[in-house]
């Protein structure tokens, strides 16, 4: 009789700890669910999945498991905008609230150009290395590969990485000068090789190494990577470019 009274306690431990995580999720997941409101005079609070740690006093670890399972649970189908939003969110606080550790299960949804998250994963897994110098092998990973992520994902991780040592000018700004020094030399790289967008990484390269602006290296970098049958306005920039390049310091 005790042992049938000891399991069936267990039994409604586990449906009480079952039905508690139910009820977090369904919290967690309207939280994901959220979307701005676009006038600013009756504007609310964003929420964040802190409201789940006070409320249900749980640790982040179990937040982030639960921001996994609301993933877990989205259809990578879902083609409704509104819809979309709960696994994108959970992904994008992924990355607010995990560390290195959530990094492969990131780099899955991340590599994965049919998932409406990959946006929300690449952002993510930039978030968690905005510090580490693990952030340039990601960076270049993304923009090396055009057969995975799109010229707007490449574009905008390039952005991203100028923001950070734009002070001022964008939300993703660090105050890290090791890591300034990182993403100078990684534009230095890329404007020897890019060719996508020549004239952008140009810019930032020199912006981040003002040495770089009127040096034999940049004359070299453009006048190989220049396109051929150059025409119009494009032409132009370019002639500019190459102009303003071969000035003296």
């Amino acid at each position: 009789m005790k042992t049938m009274i000891t399991a069936a306690a267990a039994v409604a431990c586990l449906a009480a700890f079952c039905d508690e995580r139910e009820d977090r999720l369904r919290d967690l997941t309207n939280i994901c669910a959220f979307i701005p409101s676009d006038n600013l005079d009756a504007a609310v609070p964003e929420p964040t999945p802190d409201e789940i740690i006070v409320k249900y006093h749980v640790t982040t670890n179990t937040v982030i498991e639960d921001l996994k399972e609301i993933v877990r649970r989205s259809d990578i189908t879902e083609t409704d905008f509104y819809a979309k939003v709960p696994r994108q969110s959970a992904v994008s606080f992924i990355g607010q609230y995990g560390g290195t550790n959530d990094l492969p299960y990131l780099h899955t949804i991340m590599t994965n150009s049919s998932d409406y998250a990959q946006h929300a994963a690449i952002g993510a897994c930039i978030s968690i290395l905005h510090e580490s110098s693990m952030l340039m092998d990601l960076a270049r990973e993304i923009v090396t590969n055009s057969s995975v992520y799109s010229g707007g994902l490449r574009g905008w991780t390039y952005s991203i990485l100028i923001g950070m040592c734009s002070q001022g000018e964008s939300d993703s700004y660090i105050d890290n000068p090791a890591q300034h020094a990182r993403i100078a030399a990684f534009f230095l790289e890329r404007a020897a090789v890019e060719e996508d967008d020549i004239l952008f990484i140009d810019r930032c390269a020199c912006r981040l190494n003002p040495w770089y602006r009127h040096s034999q290296q940049r004359r070299d970098n453009l006048a190989a990577l220049r396109p051929p049958d150059l025409t119009g306005r494009p032409a132009e920039l370019y002639d500019a470019a190459q102009a303003d390049a071969a000035q003296d310091d």
